[in-house]
């Protein structure tokens, strides 16, 4: 047995959930930027990021096979 591979919606959904943490950490890091720095642009980064993270995250989980 050469190891122990996870399946495919098990892995889709890891990867899913992983690329939703990180944009959701993108985008408060995005946030507290803006509001520390006063700039609009770096929250507005973080949430379009973020946003992006999410609409790759549903694609990974949505993938089969």
């Amino acid at each position: 047995m050469k190891g122990v591979l996870m399946k495919y919606p098990v892995r889709n959904l890891v990867m899913a959930s992983g690329l939703a943490v990180v944009g959701l950490a993108i985008a408060a890091a995005g946030i507290y930027v803006g509001e520390t720095d006063d700039a609009p642009g770096a929250a507005l980064m973080g949430l379009l990021l973020m946003i992006v993270a999410l609409v790759f995250g549903v694609k990974i989980a949505r993938r089969r096979k």
